[in-house]
Parts: structure tokens; C-alpha cells; sequence
């Protein structure tokens, strides 16, 4: 009896209600994708190198070193000197150790330069690379030196500009501004395009060492003459250059894969004493949580508007209750009047507002899954956070749940003056 009255007298008031409803919806869908975004934002950037057990570039700031490694955010740092790969690859319990370039682009995505065997030990969500199309770019060599001017596109990339497998590709100098050089003399081949992975590699271009080296031979000194000498001076260079002449003396990073984790601080130990260049040993996962330590305040803050938001609209449901309720004293006493006790009126009153809240609850988390479903590439691609739908954490339902018991505790105002109303309050005429 009392869901159905109350059902019905809601749907008397159905366009006051909806707009109520409406703000409970959105305090709730702000919520949510704070507690979401946060931690699929926090998966998507710790899993971002899961392969990678070691990071080693010049000593200085790690967060910073990381996300200009990783995430291409904020200035590059000083380079490691190449010769420290052959020494990594061949230290006490090291599985694998691949080079890292960066410092070009292809209009906003970045180049990385590395070798064929980085296709092997990349890990994303601790998921191995997948071509979509095609292969990876062919270890350059004197017998294979087309491989020089291969490269493979992120999926993000690939599909933002349509590239197609043998698409010849012009790579741009520096950061990629107006004003930045083009490298029109040495064009690249796509010979592959990776699946998407929900990582910083969807958003990259990468081709070998040795073609990012190519790019800039005779970069050093500029003769005298046109652009067009300076491309065919830079192609007689390259045509009597070995390719084993195509090395850097400089490099970004090192990534670096151990044998036995177990040992990993000994490993870093290891680097961090025993080389002749101050270097520092980056593990990942322990830097992206101290970053996140140091962002735990604008989270927090976000947060607490998303809550406050949230109290706001609840306590408008209170409001437009309280300000209804003089329009229904007369319902009030007829229901009094057909013998509804005072304890149930006032059931009725917290079960309505109860009702509104839920309802916005209900319709504010499916509108939130709907609206992150619709934004998922769109995340993935631009933000690299790959999001997952009805993944809905534990700390979400929790205050969904106290967003409820919110409700139900408001609701007891407006309730408790229904309740104190006696029958010839509804029946008398109002007082002057």
C-alpha cells in the first residue's frame, strides 16, 4: 500500500521531480568517474612498461626522467652514452637490455628509436605487442640495409591519419613545430602497425636506431647552398656510409628486462656504482606511485567537489519535499482521514525521497558506464588510459551506498513535519 501510494503521488509531481532527479543523476555520474578514472587512469599508466623491470638514463629526477621516457610529458633530460647498452646486455643477471631514442616526431606523435628486439620484450598490460598489419621494422644490415628506412606506427596513429602498410612517411626534426626542419631526403616505409594496446606506444612512431640516425648524418655542419644541396649532399653521405656506421653516441634510455626479479635491487645497485657515467636505475613502478602520491592531492580535491556537489543536490530533494508539502496537507488529512497512522505517513514521506534519490543514483551511474563506454577510445587514444566498463571500484559502491543513507537521513525532515501535522490542520481552513 505504501509503495503504491507513493508511486503515485510522485507521478503527480512528476516535472518538479524530474529536474530533482535529474541533479541527483549528475552529482552521482561526477562521482563515479572520479573513482573510475582514477583508477583506471592508475592501471593504465603503472601497466604502461609492465615488461620493463629497469629503466636506466642520467642520474636526476626520476619521476621526471619517466614521464619524458614513457609519456613524452614535460622537458627531455640529459642522453646516456650508447656504449653503456653493450654493457648492460652483457651484466650479471640482465635477460635483455634495448635502446631508446627520442627528440623526433611525426606531426604530434613522437618517434621513438630503438631495435627490432623491442617488439619481443614490450610488455602493455602485461600483454605482449600484436601486429595488426604487417611486421615489425627488419634489423638493419649490410645485407639488409632497406631496413634502415623502416618503421611501424602506433594504432592511435595509424588511424588518426590513415596511414596504410607501404606509405611512404616524412619525419619531422625536433619537437615538431611550425618552424621545425622536415627530413624530406630520408622518407620512411611503413612495414607495420601495432593493435591498440591502451599504452603511450599507440600514440608513437617507431623506427631502428640506425634509421634515426640516418636522419641526421651530415646534420653537424651546414654547407653552403640550397636545401636541395644539402639533401644531396646528406644522400652521398648515406650511400657511402656502412650501415654499421649508423650509431649513436648518445641514447634517451635503456630499458632493461632481469632474469630473476629477486635481484633487481642488486642489478640496480650494480649500475648505479659500477659505471664510469653517473647514471640512475628507474624501476617503473615504484616511480609512478610516488607521482601518484604527489597527484593524491588534486584527486583528493576533485574528490571532495564531487561530494559536496552530491550533498547539494540531496539536500534539494529535502527542499522540494519541504516546500511541497503545504500543497498536500489536504492529502495528508485525507489519507489520515481513511485511516493511514502518523507512522506510516511519515514512511510514506521518507520513502518518496528515498525513491528520488535512488532513481537518480540508478540513472546517474548507468548514464556515467554509457557516457565512459562511448569515450573509451577516445581516452585510449588521446589520454592512453584504456577504461573498463562496469569495472566499477569498491570505493564507488561505497559512496553510492552513503549517497543513499544520505538520502534516507534527509528525507527524515520533511517526514517528521508530515508526521506532527494533525488531521484538522489538512481539514481546517489555513489561518490568517
Amino acid at each position: 500500500m505504501i509503495w503504491g501510494l507513493a508511486i503515485k503521488s510522485a507521478w503527480s509531481r512528476r516535472l518538479g521531480l524530474s529536474f530533482v532527479v535529474l541533479s541527483v543523476a549528475v552529482s552521482a555520474m561526477l562521482v563515479l568517474s572520479v573513482f573510475q578514472l582514477r583508477q583506471d587512469a592508475r592501471q593504465s599508466f603503472s601497466q604502461a612498461v609492465s615488461g620493463v623491470d629497469l629503466m636506466v638514463g642520467p642520474r636526476g629526477s626520476a619521476s621526471e626522467f619517466l614521464l619524458y621516457t614513457v609519456f613524452q610529458l614535460g622537458r627531455p633530460s640529459r642522453n646516456v652514452q650508447a656504449s653503456h647498452l653493450e654493457t648492460l646486455e652483457n651484466m650479471p643477471g640482465v635477460a635483455w637490455a634495448v635502446p631508446l631514442q627520442l627528440g623526433d616526431r611525426y606531426r604530434e606523435a613522437p618517434v621513438w628509436g630503438t631495435s627490432s628486439a623491442f617488439f619481443d620484450v614490450f610488455r602493455v598490460q602485461q600483454q605482449p605487442l600484436v601486429f595488426a598489419r604487417g611486421r615489425a621494422f627488419a634489423q638493419p644490415s649490410a645485407d639488409n640495409r632497406s631496413a634502415v628506412f623502416e618503421l611501424v606506427l602506433g594504432a592511435s596513429v595509424a588511424s588518426r591519419y590513415r596511414h596504410q602498410l607501404g606509405d611512404q612517411i616524412v619525419l619531422t626534426h625536433g619537437d615538431g613545430g611550425e618552424l621545425a626542419a622536415r627530413h624530406e631526403q630520408t622518407p620512411f616505409k611503413v612495414v607495420g602497425v601495432l593493435a591498440p594496446t591502451g599504452g603511450s606506444i599507440d600514440r608513437a612512431v617507431l623506427v631502428s636506431v640506425q634509421g634515426f640516425e640516418a636522419m641526421h648524418v651530415g646534420w653537424g655542419v651546414m654547407p653552403l647552398g640550397s636545401g636541395s644541396r644539402m639533401a644531396s649532399v646528406q644522400k652521398d653521405l648515406l650511400a657511402d656510409m656502412p650501415v654499421d656506421a649508423l650509431k649513436s653516441n648518445s641514447l634517451t634510455a635503456i630499458l632493461v628486462g632481469l632474469q630473476d626479479r629477486s635481484r633487481i635491487f642488486q642489478v640496480r645497485r650494480q649500475i648505479e656504482n659500477t659505471t664510469t657515467e653517473p647514471l640512475m636505475a628507474v624501476l617503473p613502478g615504484v616511480t609512478l606511485d610516488e607521482l601518484w602520491q604527489v597527484l593524491s592531492v588534486a584527486e583528493n580535491t576533485l574528490l571532495l567537489v564531487g561530494l559536496v556537489v552530491s550533498l547539494a543536490s540531496l539536500m534539494s530533494v529535502a527542499a522540494l519535499m519541504l516546500a511541497g508539502l503545504s500543497a498536500r496537507r489536504r492529502e495528508f488529512a485525507i489519507l489520515r482521514a481513511v485511516g493511514l497512522s502518523p507512522g506510516a505517513m511519515m514512511r510514506l514521506v521518507m520513502l518518496e525521497t528515498a525513491a528520488v534519490a535512488l532513481v537518480g543514483l540508478l540513472l546517474g551511474l548507468l548514464a556515467q558506464q554509457l557516457g565512459l563506454m562511448l569515450a573509451a577510445d577516445w581516452l585510449r587514444q588521446a589520454m592512453g588510459v584504456a577504461v573498463r566498463v562496469w569495472s566499477i571500484p569498491t570505493d564507488a559502491w561505497l559512496a553510492l551506498g552513503a549517497m543513499l543513507l544520505t538520502a534516507v537521513v534527509i528525507a527524515g525532515i520533511p517526514a517528521w513535519r508530515a508526521y506532527r501535522w494533525s488531521l484538522s490542520d489538512g481539514l481546517s481552513a489555513p489561518q490568517a
